[in-house]
């Protein structure tokens, strides 16, 4: 028996058909992926080179950047400083209103750094070196009339002068005291010893002494100074003046800082000063009694600058009376001199006078009779702006005071008509009063 041959087996036909279906769709599936994905590549591409940059951070994740916060300071109104001026230079427009603002007595900081700049060193320097001392320790705009306000010298008390050289001042002082011819009793005066007893130093040792050497480093020895208070609201020019009197301290403050320590008066090294004033009383201050003999001193030894002091009878600051011993001493003796004070624009407003021609006659024959002296020269826009420019007291200065209500004070066009209708004859009060009006009228303080 023939065996047949065994033939091989073979899958089925259905098997074969879904295997070459399963192919077909995984080949579908890869393509498909393949242009899926080249599409979402050409399609970011298209997005990012087509749409506008403003619009790719919506897409992307968002990143806080760090940010500083600056503070925001309210601005004071411009002023229009003159070109070149130091206020100028030291962007006072720029600093922010003196006070905080939230009803309490704290100071805004200098947020600009003004005073750091050279800049504005150099224009304070140059400014501050010809400011007379005085005018800065009597600088309230409400003051009374001071001999060292309007008599205008020929050699000048000045800041510059004052910080020459105050080691040499102090060696000059030393010199004199050990002469007795320089140390004056009582109320002796020999102006022939100006040079020889060097009476310059003298004042110049005692404001070193009153500007440099005191408890409080930081604080300027103003006797008074503008101030007005949060609740005074301050106009823009009463702000800034708030500001440049703080300039003017940190100067001071800064020249003060590299002098010699051995500057300041001590029992310890000038006892012969401590002598001189002998014993104090209980409240009084034998460095105070001290500065006011080296200023009085120098006035009776004949420095003119000295001659002009005065200090108020209550602190005895600023030191030194020495108006009562300089050449002009015989000028502030006379009546004349308190009219002129009382017939200042402020006085007039706070305090009038039951008889306003009479007073003004008195101030104006004063001033008559120094304007007729060689040897004097006036200030005359000081004592215009003096007696024609009111100064409102700010409501705290007002209430401290105990001043009255202001009333209307006469211009000075009406004083000076009223003046003439009295047919005055006397050629130097005539020529005072041509001056005045001269002076007033070029101020536009006249009307």
């Amino acid at each position: 028996m023939r065996l047949r041959k065994k033939q091989p087996s073979h899958a089925p036909r259905w098997l074969w058909g879904s295997g070459i279906g399963l192919g077909l769709i995984a080949v579908v599936v890869v393509c498909v992926l393949f242009v899926t994905q080249n599409r979402t590549s050409t399609n970011s591409v298209a997005l990012e080179t087509s749409k506008p940059s403003a619009d790719i951070s919506s897409v992307l994740p968002v990143v806080e950047p760090t940010v500083t916060a600056v503070e925001t300071l309210p601005q004071v109104p411009h002023i229009d400083f003159p070109r070149g001026s130091w206020e100028e230079a030291c962007g006072l427009n720029e600093l922010p209103p003196y006070w905080v603002g939230d009803g309490s007595l704290k100071q805004n900081e200098d947020h600009t750094k003004a005073f750091e700049s050279v800049e504005c060193q150099t224009a304070l320097e140059t400014y501050m070196n010809a400011v007379n001392p005085y005018h800065i320790l009597w600088s309230s705009p409400w003051d009374i009339a001071r001999p060292m306000r309007f008599v205008v010298l020929e050699d000048s008390l000045t800041f510059e002068r004052v910080f020459a050289d105050p080691v040499g001042d102090l060696a000059r002082v030393q010199d004199a005291l050990s002469r007795p011819e320089c140390l004056l009793q009582g109320d002796d005066i020999n102006w022939e010893l100006k040079e020889t007893c060097h009476a310059d130093a003298f004042l110049n040792f005692a404001l070193i002494n009153s500007f440099c050497f005191k408890e409080s480093e930081k604080y300027i020895g103003r006797a008074k100074r503008a101030y007005y208070l949060p609740n005074d609201n301050p106009s823009p020019e009463q702000d800034r003046l708030m500001w440049k009197q703080d300039f003017e301290n940190a100067w001071v403050s800064a020249k003060c800082e590299g002098l010699d320590p051995e500057l300041k008066i001590t029992s310890d090294r000038y006892p012969v000063l401590y002598e001189l004033v002998g014993p104090v009383g209980r409240f009084d201050s034998e460095e105070r009694k001290i500065l006011t003999l080296l200023v009085e001193l120098a006035a009776r030894l004949g420095d003119d600058a000295a001659g002009l002091t005065e200090s108020d009878p209550f602190s005895d600051y600023p030191p030194g009376r020495g108006y009562q011993y300089g050449r002009f001493s015989e000028l502030w003796e006379r009546g004349g001199y308190g009219s002129l004070r009382k017939a200042g624009a402020m006085m007039r407003m706070y305090r009038p006078s039951e008889e306003p021609t009479k007073l003004f006659l008195s101030a104006f024959n004063f001033l008559a009779r120094i304007t007729s002296r060689d040897e004097i020269e006036f200030d005359w826009e000081w004592v215009v702006q003096h007696i024609c420019v009111p100064v409102v007291l700010p409501p705290s200065t007002a209430d401290a005071m105990g001043a009255p209500d202001p009333t209307e004070i006469q211009s000075c066009k009406e004083i000076v008509h009223e003046i003439r209708q009295k047919g005055i004859t006397f050629p130097p009060l005539v020529k005072m009063l041509d001056k005045f009006e001269q002076v007033a009228i070029e101020l536009g303080v006249y009307e």
